[in-house]
């Protein structure tokens, strides 16, 4: 028994050390990535600067002030 915790607290205390995969970006590893993401943010950016339409009947949420 004792010999099995040993060995499973050994064992936890090694996978600290363990050697993880390298991670590399996606613009480096997919082909045409960059300028897919480059088209996306662009479109994103032209989202942003275009006006919301606005709902010329929008819901009152409050009653109106009785005086």
């Amino acid at each position: 028994m004792k010999l099995q915790i040993s060995a499973l607290l050994a064992v936890l205390a090694i996978i600290p050390f363990q050697t993880s995969c390298e991670r590399h970006p996606a613009s480096e590893t997919i082909p045409g990535h960059a300028e897919k993401a480059k088209a996306a943010e662009a479109q994103a950016k032209e989202k942003a600067t275009q006006k919301e339409a606005t709902d010329p009947n929008a819901p009152s949420y409050f009653p109106e002030k009785k005086n």
